[in-house]
């Protein structure tokens, strides 16, 4: 198994500098037909390789070293689809989409990885919490009952989803609130149909049915939508320094309290981001960024900044300090740098959302210029020492 799955990693790496050989492009088809998940998983890793490639930081990596880390990276996985997994994180990382301070030490030695701890008792799911007009909490968790209370028999939970059908309007908003806790993610579709995937320590308050000539929710943290389209009634987002207004169409906002910049990405369809006086239409991979009661737009890789909804981390060109709190929110744990210098560090590249955040740790170090040291929820991060 551990033969085959060092192979592999060779033929993938080979395949994307385009160093194959006839007979092991033969070989490296077969893998790829052998499924779906093999596939999928090569193509994300030419999509990323793609749009890092140009980075003069790629041809500086070592053969024997890339090879030494891939290798570490799998050591001891249970299954080969987790050996594939990890190969495929661990490539990325190591093929010139990581960090861009990765491998300032001598390059013709093997790799110096500092020892993380296997910790046990983060724990994350699908869980969250929904909060009623009167002020009572029920938890929302998979395998509860699928109507919820007397008071809520037009609400079901399929375990993945909280659903809200169809309802009698009634003359005044009755609003409920679905908040999820660090460690946790839930979906969510209103009375209307539109879908909403809520991430880490985020919340959403809706009204049970809509009534009047517009659609309104309120968020705080970071949603996936679906909208469902209704030309009458414009369905509006309420984050903290801006509104999204929209007919129907598909984006995630992540606008989290503690971060400076909030963020609106358009997946399909079109946006108008309103804060204060300003106002821009976003149109399918454009970004706007809210700071203050400023609006700037960019084009983006879309992939990227709802890769959370797809249970991965996808980042390009994104500060340490800005990633880990993506980590933190997903594992419940808190950062804590050794120096303001390591918040700078700049990553590019995308890992599993793995079950235990040791691995995810354990890759960033292999890869970086940074050690990780967990004690109990804290992490203290320092800068890599030979």
């Amino acid at each position: 198994m551990e033969k085959e799955t060092d192979h592999i990693i060779q033929l993938i790496v080979k395949s994307l500098r385009g160093e194959l050989t006839p007979g092991e492009e033969s070989l490296f088809s077969a893998w790829k037909s052998r499924s779906k998940a093999n596939e999928e998983m090569y193509q994300r890793l030419v999509r990323e390789y793609l749009e890092h490639s140009e980075y003069p930081l790629y041809e500086q990596f070592h053969n024997r070293r890339e090879w030494m880390v891939v290798k570490k990276g799998i050591h001891g996985r249970r299954s080969i689809y987790r050996f594939y997994r990890v190969a495929v994180a661990a490539a990325i990382v190591l093929l010139g989409v990581s960090s861009y301070l990765v491998l300032s030490v001598d390059r013709e030695k093997n790799p110096v990885v500092a020892h993380v701890e296997p910790v046990k008792h983060f724990s994350f799911g699908k869980k969250a919490s929904l909060i009623l007009a009167g002020g009572d909490t029920l938890q929302i968790v998979p395998g509860v009952a699928d109507t919820l209370t007397k008071e809520l028999p037009f609400v079901s939970n399929n375990g993945e989803t909280l659903i809200y059908h169809t309802v009698k309007t009634a003359d005044s908003l009755v609003y409920n609130t679905l908040e999820i806790p660090r460690g946790g993610a839930y979906s969510l579709q209103l009375a209307d149909g539109t879908k909403v995937m809520l991430n880490s320590d985020s919340r959403l308050r809706f009204p049970q049915a809509f009534s009047g000539d517009t659609r309104e929710v309120y968020l705080e943290g970071e949603g996936f939508f679906e909208v469902a389209k209704n030309v009458a009634k414009p369905f509006i987002v309420h984050c903290d320094k801006y509104d999204v207004r929209v007919l129907g169409t598909t984006f995630n906002i992540s606008a989290y309290l503690n971060d400076p910049v909030s963020m609106t990405t358009l997946v399909e369809g079109r946006v108008n981001i309103e804060c204060g006086a300003s106002a821009v239409v976003l149109t399918p991979g454009l970004m706007a960024s809210v700071t203050g009661s400023e609006i700037s737009t960019r084009e983006v890789n879309v992939d990227s900044y709802i890769s959370w909804t797809k249970d991965q981390f996808s980042f390009n060109e994104e500060r340490l300090e800005d990633l880990l709190k993506k980590i933190s929110r997903w594992y419940d744990v808190d950062f804590v740098f050794e120096n303001v210098v390591i918040k700078e560090y700049k990553f590019s590249g995308f890992i599993p959302r793995y079950e235990s955040i040791t691995a995810v740790l354990q890759i960033m170090e292999q890869a970086a210029n940074v050690t990780f040291k967990v004690d109990n929820k804290q992490i203290m991060v320092y800068t890599h020492q030979e």
